[in-house]
């Protein structure tokens, strides 16, 4: 595929649609080519269905999800969307369904089976590690509530920390390589994973309408390593989607980024969110387990839910209920 989707915002267009025959809020992510469709029940689903594919083309949009409660699932399934995932207590006393058509020329819809083999050693492999994680502990983490612009300030200061200890381990690496009587030098550990977007955006991607955002730091005082967290909390249903920045390489890096995240779960619970779900790449397995060791099951995949340069990338959704 052809990515032309340069310039990422991380942030949705919303159009909302009423007439005699729909009510709906479209949330168009230009970034991934995605329309997600928050359905307010105006409408029969095969009339909304025929709206959404004339927006898709005209907009140029390339994959349809919405989250819908239970009673509505079989209309959309007789449109041709199929279930991604659950999300149990989303709308406080009910669960939310997310429902999805992908219209990719190459999608035929045999990869977004829950029981390929390839999916299920991967989530056994994202558990063992999240359990070897939720095992760790540390002291001295100091974890605040931050505003967004103080947390992108905290995350070009750890880059640039990051940025110099690395020129450093080089350096290092470097003078011990001459002569023969040179001592064998420990491997270095792989550097954190930065996400592929500027922090003068906003931070994590949005996800949904009409949200309160928080912003939350975890950091070792002794070591100054930190990580930085996000939610966006739907104060009307008590749900909240739950975003780590850093992806846990290290050791150290994974006990200040649980600490950090099991705490920010205490303080959303404390706020009224009483159903928390993360949406994680697939391919990043130091997420994906930290998430896990902090209480957080497995209930859906979205196939191909994000483009990446020239290739589709799925996301895990992982749920947690607090009450």
């Amino acid at each position: 595929m052809t990515d032309k989707r340069k310039r990422r915002t991380n942030t949705l267009t919303e159009r909302m649609v009423r007439n005699d025959d729909i009510f709906c809020s479209l949330l168009f992510d230009q970034d991934n080519g995605t329309l997600r469709v928050v359905d307010f029940r105006g409408g029969n689903f095969q009339t909304k269905h025929n709206h959404l594919e004339k927006v898709l083309l005209t907009e140029g949009m390339r994959k349809i999800f919405t989250l819908i409660e239970r009673d509505d699932m079989n209309g959309w399934q007789r449109v041709g969307y199929h279930r991604e995932g659950t999300i149990p207590g989303y709308y406080k006393r009910s669960d939310a369904y997310i429902m999805a058509r992908i219209y990719d020329a190459d999608w035929d819809g045999s990869q977004q089976s829950e029981d390929l083999p390839e999916r299920k050693a991967l989530l056994s492999e994202i558990k063992t590690l999240g359990k070897e994680i939720s095992e760790l502990g540390v002291t001295g983490v100091k974890k605040e509530q931050v505003t967004g612009e103080e947390a992108r300030v905290l995350l070009r200061q750890e880059i640039d920390r990051m940025a110099s200890k690395a020129r450093s381990e080089r350096d290092k690496a470097s003078k011990g390589k001459s002569g023969k009587g040179a001592k064998k030098k420990k491997s270095v550990p792989p550097p954190r994973r930065i996400p592929d977007r500027s922090i003068d955006l906003p931070i994590f991607p949005q996800f949904s309408r009409e949200v309160e955002s928080y912003y939350f730091c975890a950091q070792n005082r002794r070591t100054k390593l930190l990580n930085v967290y996000g939610a966006e909390f739907q104060d009307c249903f008590g749900n909240a989607k739950v975003d780590v920045f850093f992806s846990p390489v290290t050791r150290a890096e994974r006990a200040v980024a649980l600490d950090g995240l099991n705490y920010f779960v205490e303080w959303l619970y404390g706020v009224g969110a009483v159903a928390l779900f993360s949406l994680v790449r697939a391919d990043d397995m130091d997420k994906n387990a930290l998430v896990a060791a902090a209480g957080f099951r497995n209930s859906g995949w979205l196939n191909r839910q994000t483009v990446d340069s020239d290739r589709f990338v799925d996301l895990i959704l992982w749920t947690r209920k607090l009450t």
